[in-house]
């Protein structure tokens, strides 16, 4: 093919898996799943190629240094991206709890950019256990944030967004629980804004009368001062 005669994936060809590696380092990891399927010497050279994910990703292979095929590597490598090691939803969890607990409370906003990522990197094969404690902890976040925080609403949608792409992963009724915190937290928002607005306005008519009758009384005041209130 076209792409078999590229001198670019000559090049790849020819170069040790080290070198390929370090070259694909420099780039998201999204660039190396685009390239790997365009041609066959690209997926045995990089996406089937257990040298390369050894170099690539080796950090994340300390404790599994008998693993020798690709496929094994490569979910290795996703388990250790995404922060999916033992019981990860758990962990989020009690981080979510700690930051409730901090001086300045809960970073809503890194933690629903923390949910993005993590829903991003699951797959159907995960811990169904930890996939729905993950749904119930982002239920509770959605519940518990402010809505107001026009970021924290921001990076909640751009989470929602990709939980209602991921129906692979979670089921119809996780999605439409998440969802519905969402709503549910909205919701209250623009209510104890509207209330909020009723109090501003009852407040705000006795004090304008109230002026307005001083003002009418100083001007009395001020008659009689002159001798006017005499003639």
């Amino acid at each position: 093919s076209p792409c078999d005669e590229s001198p670019l994936v000559q090049m790849m060809m020819r170069l040790q898996e080290e070198l390929r590696a370090y070259l694909f380092l420099f780039v998201e990891v999204a660039s190396l799943g685009a390239a790997a399927p365009t041609c066959r010497p690209l997926r045995d050279f990089l996406w089937n190629d257990p040298a390369f994910w050894k170099v690539y990703a080796g950090v994340c292979f300390s404790r599994v240094s008998q693993v020798s095929d690709a496929a094994s590597l490569r979910e290795r490598f996703r388990i250790w991206l995404f922060h999916l090691e033992d019981e990860w939803a758990t962990d989020f969890q009690e981080g979510l709890l700690q930051e409730n607990h901090s001086d300045f409370g809960a970073n809503y906003l890194q933690l629903f950019k923390d949910a993005r990522y993590i829903a991003s990197g699951l797959m159907p094969w995960d811990n169904c256990q930890q996939v729905k404690t993950f749904s119930d902890v982002s239920s509770t976040m959605l519940r518990e944030y402010n809505p107001k925080q026009l970021d924290e609403r921001w990076a909640a949608e751009s989470f929602i967004s990709k939980v209602e792409g991921r129906e692979d992963v979670f089921s119809k009724d996780q999605v439409r629980g998440i969802i519905e915190a969402f709503e549910e937290s909205l919701e209250k928002s623009i209510l104890q804004q509207h209330l909020e607005g009723v109090e501003d306005a009852q407040w705000g008519e006795p004090i304008a009368e109230g002026a307005e009758w001083q003002s009418w009384d100083l001007e009395e005041d001020s008659e009689d001062s002159f001798g006017l209130g005499d003639e």
